[in-house]
This record gives structure tokens, sequence and C-alpha cells, in this order.
């Protein structure tokens, strides 16, 4: 090595080797100690960001918790995070959710894919439920496997939610539990949504209703009224109006239609419609006004029998006295006390008017006392041109009754029949037991009664005859009532009149 100088280039390589390993190993510490440097900053970095979050982060290893910030500790309710150091993880678990959370852990554990986000409860230390959103996803915590809980607090959000979700129901409750009919229009009119209410109300079931115009169930004049009522609602204006409709089973109903404009976000997107059935309050108010024309009728009527009867009692006193001290004349006595007993006897009628009268009941046959009527007026309707048949059935019983006023209340009826025929024709009286009750029908073929005037018919001092008094039916009805029975009429123009007099076979019934 000497001869061939090999020992002074090896020296030389290894002076050359030795630098270079220096120089490398300088530089590698130099990149270590920065890398090392940039992973503590990076470290602090996400500490301080982790520490700080203002969302809850738990991170959970075996069962236990190793790690939670200041947010989770705060919605957990503890003091501090280190009071929830190797805390059990499923103390903080509804037990509601002990099942669901286990099997979350097992999967992350198995396939170490983080979960998507769910909602469920959990509990605090001192055992208040929250509801929390949390997201489970795997990592490593100081060189161990672990799983890190991402949560947000949405306990207030829920509470909210529930709120509005018993304020939809109540309110859900409150129109779908309504007695009114409450339904929901567009711009255009048309029905989006009704509640049972208004399918009990108008017949229709609510796919006869979607989608068709509220009004076409309006009557007469009433659909233009209700359509200037709903314009008015698309305009910012409520309003409530009376009308009438013709139900799906032909009935007449009247409502008081109240409409009111759907505004979201400061636009009218719509209209509601409520509609109170007030037919019986209508009937009811119609029957309270013919009670109080009654009332003063009845007071009149008395006044005035009081009257007729004073001076009554003069002239059958003096007809009496003069019939003593004559005997020419005896005959025109006799016609003149009858005839004032005659008119004696139509004031009492008259007090009927005024109140109840004290009249005796007594078992009777119908059938006798409407041929005893017939034979009556029998001699007027032939006159007249007017034939009155009988059907009778032969087992009507007997009924307790006062047979006078039932005369009178045949002889009404009868006298209107054969004074709507001007023109002749047959007038059918039938007879029947029906329903415990027996039911007496009258059928002429005289000129008919309008159909509006019908409801009017009984009301004190309402005729349709040019010299009637308005007094007859409203006396019929009254001794029927005292009868506990009714009378129904029904008529067509041109082609009669029916008339049902009902009577119960049991008054007190």
């Amino acid at each position: 090595m000497d001869i061939l100088n090999f020992s002074g280039a090896i020296t030389i390589h290894s002076t050359k080797g030795l630098c270079y390993v220096l120089l490398t190993a300088l530089v590698l510490y130099w990149w270590v100690t920065r890398l090392k440097k940039a992973l503590t900053e990076s470290d602090e970095r996400y500490r301080i960001l982790v520490e700080h979050s203002p969302e809850p982060l738990v991170v959970h290893s075996k069962g236990r918790i190793v790690y939670i910030n200041p947010a989770g500790a705060e919605i957990f309710g503890a003091a501090s995070p280190e009071e929830l150091i190797d805390y059990p993880i499923m103390n903080l678990v509804h037990p509601d959710y002990i099942d669901i959370a286990k099997e979350r852990i097992r999967l992350i554990e198995e396939e170490r894919v983080p979960t998507a986000p769910t909602q469920q409860k959990f509990l605090r230390v001192d055992r208040q439920v929250i509801d929390v959103e949390v997201r489970a996803v795997p990592i490593i915590y100081l060189g161990k496997p672990a799983v890190q809980l991402i949560c947000k607090d949405i306990t207030e959000r829920k509470r909210a939610q529930r709120l509005l979700e018993e304020r939809e129901q109540s309110y859900k409750s409150l129109v779908e539990n309504n007695p009114d009919a409450i339904f929901e229009l567009d711009l255009n009119g048309r029905i989006l949504n009704m509640n049972p209410a208004t399918e009990r109300i108008t017949g229709y079931q609510q796919e006869e209703l979607l989608n068709q115009s509220f009004c076409r169930l309006m009557v007469g004049e009433d659909h233009l009224k209700a359509s200037k009522l709903f314009e008015a609602s698309t305009k910012g204006e409520s309003n409530n109006i009376e009308v009438g409709i013709t139900n799906k089973r032909g009935y007449y109903v009247e409502l008081n239609l109240k409409t009111v404009p759907i505004i979201i976000n400061d636009k009218i997107d719509g209209v509601y419609g409520i509609a109170k059935d007030i037919t019986e309050r209508k009937k009811t108010d119609e029957l309270l006004i013919k009670s109080e024309k009654l009332s003063v009728v009845g007071q009149l009527a008395a006044g005035v029998a009081h009257e007729i009867r004073n001076p009554l009692t003069s002239l059958r006193g003096f007809v009496q006295l003069l019939q003593t001290k004559t005997n020419n004349y005896n005959e025109y006595f006799q016609i003149m006390l009858t005839e004032l007993d005659r008119i004696n006897y139509i004031v009492s009628e008259f007090l009927v008017i005024a109140k109840p009268q004290a009249v005796c009941f007594e078992m009777k046959d119908l059938r006798k006392i409407l041929h005893d009527v017939i034979s009556l007026l029998d001699t007027q309707a032939i006159l007249s041109d007017v034939q009155i048949h009988t059907i009778f059935d032969s087992d009507i019983p007997l009924i307790n009754c006062e047979e006078n006023q039932l005369k009178q209340v045949v002889i009404n009826i009868l006298k209107n029949a054969i004074e709507a025929m001007t023109e002749g024709g047959t007038i059918e009286i039938l007879m029947k037991v029906d329903d415990n009750k027996i039911v007496i029908r009258f059928i002429d073929q005289g000129c008919g009664i309008p159909e509006e005037r019908i409801g009017m018919l009984g009301e004190p001092f309402y005729t349709t005859k040019e010299k009637g008094t308005g007094l007859g039916l409203m006396v019929s009805q009254k001794i029927i009532e005292a009868h506990h029975g009714s009378l129904q009429i029904k008529s067509q123009i041109n082609i009669g009149t029916t008339v049902d007099l009902i009577l119960p076979l049991d008054p007190n019934r």
C-alpha cells in the first residue's frame, strides 16, 4: 500500500466521507427539528382550536372518556373537563339509545368509517335530558384507537320544533273538530282543503268539492254576494254575510259566511272561508216573532171578546124580557136568542187565541165528527160545484179530544179548500192510523199556494184570501197544539193543496 500510495488515498477519502456523513446528519437534524417544531405548532394550533371550539368534542376509548373540551363539559353539565375524564361514556347515553350507541361504536371499531350525523338523547351529569346531534369519527389518540364524538346541542331547537308541532296539532284539532265549516280557497276561489264539518253541512265528500268553486252551492243572488265577499278578501278585507245553499240531499241550508285573507310573507296567498249553519237559529227567531205576534193578538182577542160579551149579555136579557111581554113574535125572539148564543160561542172560540181554555176532553169517533162537518158544508160545496169524497179506514179507534174544537178545525180546512176551487172539482178526505197516530189528509184541486207563502200561513192576520181575516188557520193550529198534534201543508200552484191533520192516539205522548 505504501509502494502504491494507497494509504494516502484512503485517508483522503475517509476524511471526505466523514465530512459527508456529518453534513448529512446536520441536515437531517435541522430538518427533523424543524418538522418537530412544525408538528408541535400544529398540535398546539389544533389544541387551541379544539379547546376553544364552541362545538362539544368528546374522545372515548374502551368505553371511557379520555378527552373532552370545555364546550363538551358545559353541555354535559360538568364544572370542568377534568371532572369527566375516565367517566363511562354510556353513563351519558339516554337509556332509550343504549343499544343504538353500542351498535354505532361496534361499527366504527370494525369498519373505521365515520358515521352520519344522527339525533339522539343524552343525559347530563345531573341526569337532565338533552337533545344532541352527534357524529362519531374513528381516530388514534395517544397511540391508541379511539372514537371522537362531534356533538351539537339541539335541545332548544327540538323544544321549539315540539312546540311548533303541538301548536300545529292544536290548530288542526281546532279546525278538524270545529262544528263550523272551515275551508281553504286559492286566489281563484277554488277549494283546496276543508274540514269534516264542511262535508256534514254541504253533504258532499271532500273529493267532490276539491278544486271546485265554493260559489257553486249558493242559491240565486247569493252566488253574486259570495263572489263579492271573496273578492274583498283577496284585497285584504274580512267580512261576513248570510247566504243560502242547497246541500247534496236537496235541503236548503242558511249560513253565516265569513271570509278571511291568508297572508304569508306580507302577501295574500289565499282565503279562508268559515260558514256557520244558522238554519235552526233562523227557525227559532221566526218562531219567536210568531209567538210575539200571537201574544199581541191574544191580548187583542181577550179585550175584544170582553167588550163584545158585555153588550151581548144585555141584548140577550132584553130579548128574553120582550119575549115574556108578547106572544106574537115568539118565533123571531127564538131566532134572535139562538143567534146571540152563536155569537157568544164564536167569542168563546176567539178566546182560544188569548189563553188556554178549560175544555172537556172525551173519547170521540173522528169519523162521525168529519161526517157531521161534511153534512154541514155539503150545501156550500154543491153551490161551488165541489164534491167531497171520503176514504176512511175501518179500524179507526176512538180518540180523546174536544169535539167542537176539532169540528172548528175541519170547518176551517174544508172552507179554505172549497173557496180555493173557484172552478169546482173534488176534495178527497183520507183517514188512516199510522205509527200510533191518526192522519187525516185533505186534498183539494184549488189554485194552490206559492211556496214562499206556505211558511207564513198561520201567522196572525196573514191570509191569501181577499176577504180573509188571517185568524182561522191560526186558531186551528192553536187547537191542534192543545191536542198535541200538528198541521202540515203542502201546495203547488194550479194543482192543489194537501193538508195533513195529525193527532196522537195518546194526547199525553
